[in-house]
């Protein structure tokens, strides 16, 4: 299969093999780190470690990285295949990234091909090549005064809507404003002729002198500053502070120190929707070229830019998770801004997780890493406390108000309206005539989260799950939520004829449109995956709420994350209970970490804010705990009961899972695994077992725990797993896969 070569720079070209010899080339195949291919003579002076090439694997034509050169290999070379065309005639992956990408490898057990492949942007592993599209960007030309903001405002309101969209998010593309609003390539020509809007070729947005607010620092913001600017080499620090201490001025002055040594910077949130707000707050702050990246571009665009940050045209990159294995030549410093987020691991595929893999990368490249939260993971406190971690703690907000206060509202025989008590209704009402906004948060979208017939007890399934269905009432269908498959809504109850079927329980749909009935739809802002589906509405809503009008904004955990939303002065979170009841030993600390979270959204600027959290067991330990003593103390607590059960992470945990159509299939499967393991007492293994979810989609999951106190003996049985004959050929039908440090045991 002929391609054209394309030759794109980058910044070191590698030294010429010598003449027919043998490539090492990692491809995505599951069976090797690299395959061995015969470089035609043609090629011999033209390849270099690091450069893509077309191979062919069986009978599949793929994308490779060349990761040496074999001149041993030559007396075999007229038996294996010959590389089909070489892409590049300099280094596209740097042998530093290469390095890197074998270390995650490693210690993920993972083909070094697959490790490639999930490194490099789809667009570079396509066939046929070619170069990345030129993308179109607006940027505002020059900072607008009052008075001209004023008069755009009252002459050309739309002119002044695209241009308010474009100076929140910075930079931003020419087909995303379209999205927003039809009529913006015209509006945005206008802007241009008038001077105020100005067109690039990429998303880097360029600061030519650093502006520092004139506001003093607190005291935890100053010595954690202090800590961070005179570390030398690699180190990690956890930047613990609560809900509005000012973490974003901290990583801001830590970047803007290292632009000033003339090094790079890496930030990294855990979501797309996170990136325009910390994005445009660093570009408008420092000196240097600051671009964003993540899943939300598209294939181009993303190519585009990934290239740009590769050839160093980029000083500070904000990214999601994927970003951690982007090249960037002078790096001196990376951040994560909430490290406790789950979103920062990778669930299929190659299961990596972006946090841990930072901490790798500054130890490689021997610089500071910085993790970010008001609700620290248990991993990195448990690494702060055994000194591990810098422990830099922000217990003071910026604006010296105090957190918000959080009142237990017990819902046992309580007037309620749609999910909600009514003297809840009564409160959201009285803060929006005061003004203010409101956030009522609920972590479960739909209607009602089940049907149920009121005569027999019947409830409605997923035919292909062992779950309940959500009824979706705008669209007057049942929907699963892991299949995503929907099903009509029955006239009569399948078991027993019954008409009294009735939605049970409350989701953000029926939360929506019970405020609505109370406030007014035009007050009510529902945000969930059924209402924001594109990068492009959540800009747009995210814009809404941050008018200020008053408003009530209804939605998941989609709202709970780093927003910073000033006139939010109430949050109400309803139906929490449900998370008393998991088996994922993680859950306490997921729903503390997601109660501080959400709760301190509210009473960010100069107005007081209050939490009311709707419960019938407002004496549960854990609200005790937490909201008495705060996160620091319940999470010590925690990790105590966690070392006594010998959970992670006093102990480091792997799972093999597998799914298959046959239920005694995958079971048989994993107990052939079990039995083939030698015995080895530093190591539990437990299973086979079957997931929380046993059937989803019509495939049935189980899976084997594998837990120990020693890490190198883990890692040692795990290696002998691999090598099982057994996992070479697996029954047709059945897949399985391997989570090093999982997140979650479903």
């Amino acid at each position: 299969m002929k391609q054209a070569s394309i030759a794109l720079p980058a910044p070191h070209a590698e030294a010429s093999p010598p003449a027919d010899c043998v490539v090492q080339v990692a491809v995505p195949v599951p069976f090797a780190d690299t395959l061995s291919y015969h470089l035609p003579p043609a090629m011999t002076d033209r390849v270099c470690i690091g450069a893509r090439v077309v191979v062919s694997v069986r009978n599949r034509t793929l994308v490779g990285v060349v990761t040496a050169l074999d001149a041993s290999g030559t007396a075999s070379a007229v038996r294996i295949r010959p590389v089909d065309t070489l892409l590049d005639e300099t280094a596209f992956l740097p042998e530093s990234s290469l390095d890197f990408l074998r270390q995650v490898g490693a210690y993920y057990l993972t083909p070094l091909g697959e490790v490639v492949a999930t490194a490099l942007p789809n667009w570079f592993r396509r066939l046929p090549a070619k170069a990345p599209p030129v993308a179109r960007w607006w940027r505002l030309a020059r900072p607008l005064s009052a008075q001209e903001k004023k008069q755009l405002a009252s002459r050309a309101p739309r002119q002044w809507e695209i241009l308010q969209a474009v100076e929140q998010a910075g930079v931003i593309l020419g087909k995303d404003l379209a999205a927003l609003y039809p009529q913006a390539a015209a509006a945005c020509r206008q802007l241009q002729k008038k001077g105020l809007l100005a067109e690039q070729d990429s998303c880097v947005l360029e600061n030519q002198q650093a502006t520092t607010p004139d506001f003093e620092l607190t005291t935890g913001q100053q010595k954690a500053l202090e800590v961070i600017r005179s570390q030398q080499g690699f180190a990690v620090n956890l930047l613990d502070g609560i809900t509005g201490s000012g973490k974003t001025e901290v990583y801001i002055r830590a970047i803007q120190q290292q632009l000033e040594k003339g090094r790079k910077v890496l930030v990294l949130v855990p979501e797309i929707g996170l990136t325009p707000q910390l994005f445009g707050e660093i570009g408008r702050r420092v000196t240097g070229r600051v671009a964003v990246l993540h899943s939300g571009l598209s294939d181009g665009a993303r190519a585009r830019e990934w290239q740009n940050v590769r050839d160093g045209k980029v000083d500070v990159l904000v990214c999601t998770r994927s970003g951690i294995f982007v090249p960037m030549e002078g790096l001196g410093l990376i951040i994560v801004d909430e490290e406790h987020d789950s979103s920062f691991k990778q669930q299929d595929g190659l299961r990596y997780h972006a946090r841990d893999l930072a901490v790798l990368r500054g130890q490689r490249e021997n610089i500071p890493v910085i993790l970010g939260s008001a609700t620290p993971s248990f991993e990195s406190l448990h690494n702060a406390r055994t000194g591990k971690y810098h422990w830099l703690k922000l217990r003071q907000r910026t604006n010296r108000s105090p957190l918000p206060a959080i009142q237990l509202l017990n819902t046992q025989n309580k007037p309620m309206r749609g999910g909600l008590a009514v003297s809840v209704l009564q409160r959201i009402d009285q803060e929006l005539a005061e003004g203010n906004q409101v956030l009522v948060f609920l972590n479960r979208r739909g209607w009602s989260p089940a049907l149920l017939c009121h005569a027999c007890g019947w409830v409605a399934d997923c035919q292909h799950c062992d779950v309940k269905l959500t009824y979706h009432k705008r669209i007057h269908r049942l929907r699963c939520h892991h299949c995503d498959r929907e099903y009509p809504v029955p006239e009569f109850c399948p078991k027993c004829g019954s008409q009294d079927i009735q939605p049970m329980g409350e989701g953000t749909e029926k939360l929506g449109d019970t405020l609505a009935g109370a406030v007014g739809t035009e007050r009510v802002i529902r945000v969930d995956r059924d209402t924001v589906r594109s990068a492009n509405q959540w800009k747009k809503t995210l814009a809404r709420i941050r008018t200020g009008q008053p408003c009530v904004m209804v939605g998941t955990q989609m709202l709970s994350k780093g927003h910073d939303f000033p006139n939010l002065t109430l949050v109400v979170v309803v139906n929490v209970d449900a998370n008393f009841f998991s088996l994922d030993f993680r859950a306490p600390e997921k729903l503390a970490q997601l109660l501080v979270q959400v709760s301190g959204r509210a009473g960010r600027k100069d107005r007081a804010g209050e939490v009311l959290i709707q419960t019938h067991c407002p004496d549960q330990p854990l609200f005790q705990q937490l909201f008495r003593q705060g996160y620091e103390a319940f999470a010590e607590a925690e990790l105590e009961q966690r070392a006594a059960a010998g959970f992670p992470p006093a102990s480091h945990m792997a799972i093999v899972r597998a799914r298959a159509k046959n239920a005694e299939q995958v079971e048989g499967f994993l107990q052939q695994m079990a039995e083939a393991l030698p015995e080895n007492p530093e190591v539990a293994v437990m299973g086979p077992i079957p997931a929380p979810i046993f059937r989803k989609g019509d495939f049935y999951h189980m899976q084997l725990l594998f837990n120990s106190h020693q890490r190198p003996a883990l890692r040692r049985l795990l290696r002998q797993l691999l090598a099982w004959p057994g996992l070479k050929r697996p029954p047709s039908g059945l897949h399985w896969s391997l989570d090093i440090d999982p997140q979650e045991l479903a």
